[in-house]
Parts: structure tokens; sequence; C-alpha cells
């Protein structure tokens, strides 16, 4: 053993140093250090000791912890983004109108040779009123009210109709777009061209098969109103305006044909009849 002080060599079972004269120290000093460096051991080895139990995710609980946090986040801000962006697109977009079932054409549309009588219809008319346009315009309450047939003329025509029930609710719009084109007859010919002539004379008209023939011989255009052929037409001294057209049996019209005649024969007046002769008396004896 070293004397602690001067650390010179003491013999055992001396109890001071002979050199300096310092009193050997039997328990040696306390030093926290050699404590702390115990603790720590201890604790290393408790702690190594633990990881040896504790699942491998223990060890990045805290990291993990983060990573949850940042998938909630997001997932919340995504959820209420999508929330708001629908509210926000349902209230911008306005409800769709409920319309009523279309109005009902007794004619389909498409290409005819004669004039068509349209009816419009509709389940619930009794609830409400027609309203249609001929023009192609959209129809409304302040279209034409629908009354009655409707005769489609020759041409083309597009027909819009709609129903509107008393409580302002509207139907659907029916559309119909109609072709009429007339197959007219033929004019009718006459025997007689137009021109001056010195004599009176007899006119034949003829037309196709199954048709008539009206005429006037005043100047005015024939029509249906006008008189009808039956057979040739006697034109007389004078100056003669005659016009004709023919009618097949729908109805369809043809132009008018027109000649005019300047007969210049000169008057002759009828030779006076002689009183027939008296019969003789008869004497009866």
């Amino acid at each position: 053993m070293r004397c602690q002080k001067c650390g010179a060599q003491i013999p055992d079972g001396k109890i001071f140093c002979e050199k300096c004269g310092s009193a050997i120290q039997m328990v040696p000093d306390y030093n926290p250090e050699e404590d702390f460096t115990i603790g720590s051991e201890d604790h290393r080895a408790e702690e190594e000791t633990k990881e040896t139990v504790r699942p491998w995710w223990y060890r990045y609980r805290y990291g993990l912890l983060g990573l949850c946090l940042v998938l909630a986040g997001t997932l919340g801000y995504q959820a209420a983004y999508y929330y708001t962006a629908k509210q926000a697109e349902t209230a911008a977009e306005p409800e769709e109108p409920v319309f009523l079932e279309r109005p009902q054409f007794s004619v389909q549309p498409g290409t005819y040779d004669y004039s068509p009588l349209l009816t419009i219809s509709h389940k619930e008319k009794a609830q409400g009123e027609i309203y249609y346009t001929t023009d192609g315009t959209t129809p409304d309450r302040g279209s034409r009210l629908y009354e009655g047939a409707i005769s489609i003329g020759e041409g083309t025509t597009v027909i819009r109709a709609v129903f509107i029930r008393y409580d302002s609710v509207y139907s659907e719009e029916a559309v119909g777009t109609y072709h009429v084109a007339f197959d007219y007859p033929d004019e009718p010919v006459f025997s007689v061209p137009a021109g001056s002539y010195d004599h009176s004379f007899s006119v034949a008209l003829t037309t196709e098969e199954g048709c008539k023939i009206y005429y006037t011989t005043n100047g005015e255009e024939p029509g249906y109103d006008s008189k009808l052929y039956r057979g040739p037409i006697y034109i007389s001294s004078g100056l003669t305006v005659l016009q004709a057209v023919a009618v097949d049996e729908d109805g369809g019209m043809s132009g008018i044909v027109e000649a005019i005649y300047d007969v210049t024969q000169p008057y002759v007046p009828p030779a006076e009849e002689s009183p027939p002769a008296l019969e003789e008396d008869v004497v009866i004896p």
C-alpha cells in the first residue's frame, strides 16, 4: 500500500506513513462519477433487455404516429373539400323543371300531295290549353290557341305545340314538319284557239280523265263556284273572254287557261215567221 499523500510505500501493519507521517485511510474516498457510471451501465443493460422483448415498431413509434397524423389530416382535408365543392355545385345547379307529356298529332310529319287536316290532342286537355305556332318559333301563352283542326297548305310547314296546364305547368314540346306538294291536273285544252273570227262557233274543252272543268265568259277567274263544263260553249258575235280551270278528285286545281275571241259577224235579224194558214171551214151538210 502506498501513502495517498506522498506516495511512499507503507509496510503492512502500519497505519501511518513513516515518510510524511500521514494516517492511512482504510476506506477509499467516495467518487460520485463511479456511481453515475455504474448506474448508467445498469440502466443501459436494463434498456437493452427491454429492447429484446418490445415489438419492432416500438422503436419507430413516434415516426409512425407522425405519419398517421399526416394521413389523417390529408384525408380529412380531402373529405371537407369534396363536401364543400359538392354543396356549392348543388347550390349552383338549378333544379330541372318537370314537364308533362307532349301533345299528340293526328297526322304524322312527312310529305303529302294534298292538304291534310291536323288535330292536336292531350290527355289532360280538360285541365289546360294547347298553344301552337306554324313558323317554327317556340310556342307559349302568347301563341295561337288551338281551337280546331289545322289545314296544312302547300309548301313546308313546321308546327310546334305545347300543352299548358292551368297551374302554369308546361308539357314537353311536340314538333312536326310537313311538306305538301300538290299533284296538279293538266290545264284544259280549247278546241278553238283565241283570235278574231267573222262568224260564231262553239268551243269544246278537254282535260285529263277524272277531272272537272269550271269556266267563265265574263273575264272573272274561274273556281269551284263557276259554271261546270258539260258540253261545247257557243261563242256569239262580239268580244268573249273564255277562262277555264281543271279540278281533280282531291280538289287539286290546275292553272287557269284563257282565250279571247273577237267575233265580227254582221248582225242578221231573224226572219219573220209567217202566221200559220187557217184551215178552211168545213161545212157539214
